[in-house]
């Protein structure tokens, strides 16, 4: 796919800035009608793409120089125009055509590594006359400024990549989000006559030490911003695990720090817009609720237990008994639902008590950190070596039981700002299976925690009904039992957060029970952001849900 810089449609402008000019747009400047002499003030919208290296970016007056570095990439900034500008002849996809400005004396350039430049005449597509015109919206990206992987925007194609896009926390996801999310938004791009109505920021943290910074700088970061509408996209991953210096980590950071500083922003007003709200995000990504919704007829849970870390430490073989028991009682008050006639639910090696789970950390994930146990013996061994990985920082694990299942159904949803209980429907379907799990009842699963087990593999509708025989009466009742369990699981998130989420992505496991019937057990919500499998088009259908929330 190429780097951040090279993915973006815009043709490269003077000094590492982007035009403005995206793929099949055709705008005239905002500043039409007689020519313009020079000298004259005007203000251009500047556009630069915060991933290049190179790109020329602003410095907030007041911010300091130490911790965490903000720095402008897109927004109305103020110039004289350094030669006379006839609007009428400019052609949108000649830049020497375009107006040449001289940015203000007073504007402070630099790159994204703290190199001060100069601020250089170049050319500007979009010009306007002088206002104090607030911009309908302040988007600020919190992202990854440290040591840079590879991984973060180049990957092996494959049925497990995260497509064309990329990743969230990459700078080629936020390049393509501000292209084909910000900068084509008809609210954004057109509000009341006001062109490229926004403003965008880049909060470039190293470390989680950086992201601690934040809560100190909230205040201060509220008063640089001036748009009507405020908000925050938060573009890296919170982990229980200390700071590394690893590249192969970039843009993982320890929860309590992202959650800190994500509570002290919302607390200034500027709401986490990406990819959900502190206290929500925490939750989803926690995977507490697996345990603690457990209880719930209606979730459609295999039984769950939290075991905290301390217990652990005193008596392995005290804490896995707890679990057992946990298990067992949470599935005698809540059996898992089962019509007569039905196989044992939800597995068949657990029919006569609990033998079979699985234990895993919250805060992980694409099936890592998830380790398979038979017997209270093995569970022993893998709570502790689950909890005493170094420089993990979990308070608990989860322990669940097991569920057969043939594959996954994953379901995404849009909610609207309001519903009727009962009405929601997935936007897309989309299904995987995965291979058979590489630390089946051996001890080298201890030694391979944070590994994949299994292959992962996408699956096509055909290809869902093929494993089923083609019976189709089951593939409807299994997406027909998802979208119904769906209901409550959404409604849910509302007691967390009352404002209804934009983008939720659930997690069903499915089971053929046979000619016309399945089973189906929920597995997982994935936030705002997680991987669109084979929807090419899911993200930026997501970032205008985003958009849309951000702007209500």
């Amino acid at each position: 796919r190429g780097t951040a810089a090279s993915a973006m449609p815009e043709a490269a402008g003077v000094n590492g800035q982007s035009n403005g000019q995206s793929r099949g747009r055709s705008r005239s400047p905002t500043m039409a009608g007689a020519p313009l002499p020079k000298g004259q003030a005007v203000q251009f919208f500047h556009a630069a793409n915060a991933g290049d290296r190179k790109a020329h970016l602003l410095r907030p007056k007041g911010w300091p120089g130490n911790g965490p570095l903000i720095l402008k990439s897109h927004g109305w900034l103020d110039g004289t125009l350094k030669e006379a500008f006839d609007p009428s002849a400019v052609v949108p996809t000649k830049q020497a055509t375009w107006a040449h400005v001289q940015p203000s004396g007073d504007l402070a350039f630099e790159s994204r590594e703290g190199r001060k430049i100069g601020a250089e005449a170049r050319r500007a597509q979009h010009i306007r006359t002088p206002s104090f015109q607030p911009p309908l919206l302040s988007l600020v990206f919190v992202r990854w400024g440290g040591k840079y992987s590879e991984w973060m925007d180049e990957q092996e194609a494959n049925d497990g990549d995260w497509g064309k896009y990329g990743s969230p926390p990459s700078d080629e996801y936020m390049a393509a989000l501000v292209e084909h999310g910000v900068l084509v938004h008809p609210q954004l791009m057109d509000d009341e006559g006001w062109k490229y109505n926004v403003e965008i920021y880049n909060l470039f943290v190293r470390s989680s030490a950086d992201t601690w910074a934040i809560c100190d700088r909230a205040e201060l970061l509220a008063t640089k911003l001036r748009g009507k509408k405020k908000t925050i996209f938060w573009m890296l991953w919170p982990a229980e695990w200390q700071d590394t210096g690893d590249p192969d980590f970039a843009c993982y950071v320890e929860r309590q720090a992202m959650f800190m500083a994500m509570r002290s922003c919302e607390a200034q007003g500027l709401s986490s817009g990406f990819p959900h709200p502190a206290d929500l995000f925490e939750l989803i990504t926690s995977k507490s609720w697996m345990a603690t919704l457990s209880l719930h007829p209606g979730a459609r849970l295999p039984a769950a237990v939290l075991v905290s870390k301390d217990s652990v430490v005193k008596s392995p073989e005290e804490a896995a008994k707890d679990a057992m028991n946990g298990l067992e009682h949470i599935r005698k008050l809540n059996p898992f639902p089962r019509q007569p006639g039905d196989p044992p639910a939800p597995s068949e090696v657990n029919k006569d008590g609990i033998k079979r789970g699985v234990v895993k950390l919250g805060w992980s994930w694409e099936n890592r950190f998830v380790s398979v146990f038979v017997g209270e013996k093995q569970l022993q061994q893998r709570l502790k070596a689950m909890l005493s990985q170094p420089g993990l920082m979990a308070s608990y694990c989860i322990v669940q039981e097991w569920v057969d299942f043939d594959f996954e159904m994953r379901l995404f949803f849009l909610p609207p700002p309001a519903w009727l209980p009962g009405t929601l429907e997935p936007v897309r379907i989309e299904c995987n299976a995965w291979g058979e799990r590489s630390d089946e009842g051996g001890s080298s699963a201890d030694e391979t925690l944070g590994q994949s087990h299994g292959s992962f593999s996408k699956l096509s509708e055909e290809q869902c009904l093929k494993r089923w025989a083609g019976d189709k009466e089951a593939w409807v009742d299994a997406k027909a039992q998802a979208v119904e369990t769906s209901q409550l699981l959404v409604a849910w998130l509302l007691s967390a957060n009352a404002r209804p989420v934009p983008m939720i992505r659930l997690d069903f496991m499915l089971k053929r029970l046979g000619p016309g019937k399945a089973r189906v057990a929920f597995g997982e919500y994935c936030e705002m952001g997680a991987c669109c499998i084979g929807w090419k088009e899911g993200p930026p259908t997501i970032w205008k849900a985003a958009l849309d929330a951000a702007l209500r």
